[in-house]
């Protein structure tokens, strides 16, 4: 791009960030600053207000999603106990299936639960497990198997990550389209450069008057 036609910057990004957001309020005092000026600085400042609104209501929603969460898992704990199993048997692989990212093998194990009452059934438990072997496992109130209540990290996984991709997306999308209307005014900005050129030039560069002297007719002694 042309010097003639380079929107107007100051030299440290702070003063940089200053001057947009003053061209966009129409406060900027330099008499070479332009309209199309003023429309890159709107233009810079509405994405970045966009970009920081998308960052706190992002945060917003993951705050109360994590919030949410924890309190079905803390309703779901207190409707569940934790007691320790004895595994009966070896670790059926076959029976190995793939839940969540990570292997679950399962074996048949005994406990006792509600008070007690003996209880058995198929539990998951650790890959290496054998007979004898007592393992933690959750069970509801008349001590059948229940799955265990959600973490902490998994409710932050759940809470956060879907809003981190979708704050990256319209990230993504703003500078796009910051990237396309910056492209649209530096097109006009040549365009008038290119017009202003074409006028001032001849004047500028003495062209015109010469052209005068020989366009007018010789006059006679």
């Amino acid at each position: 791009m042309s010097d003639h036609h380079r929107p107007v910057r100051s030299g440290s990004p702070p003063s940089r960030r200053c001057g947009h957001l003053r061209r966009a309020l129409g406060r900027e005092r330099n008499p070479l600053c332009r309209t199309l000026d003023r429309a890159r600085s709107r233009a810079v400042v509405f994405t970045v207000l966009g970009i920081a609104l998308a960052a706190l209501l992002g945060a917003a929603a993951a705050v109360t999603q994590l919030a949410a969460g924890q309190r079905q898992a803390a309703a779901t704990a207190a409707r569940l106990h934790r007691v320790e199993a004895v595994v009966q048997g070896s670790v059926r692989k076959a029976e190995a299936s793939v839940a969540g990212g990570r292997a679950v093998h399962r074996a048949d194990a005994a406990w006792t639960f509600p008070g007690d009452q003996r209880n058995t059934g198929s539990v998951d438990v650790p890959r290496n497990t054998g007979p004898g072997a007592a393992v933690g496992i959750w069970v509801d109130q008349d001590g059948r198997p229940a799955a265990a209540p959600r973490s902490t990290a998994d409710l932050i996984g759940d809470s956060v990550c879907p809003n981190v991709f979708l704050f990256g997306v319209l990230a993504v999308l703003a500078s796009a389209g910051l990237g396309a209307r910056l492209s649209v005014l530096d097109r006009r900005a040549d365009h008038a450069w290119t017009r202003s050129w074409a006028r001032l030039e001849p004047v500028w560069s003495g062209r015109a008057s010469r052209d005068d002297q020989q366009s007018r007719p010789d006059t006679p002694c």
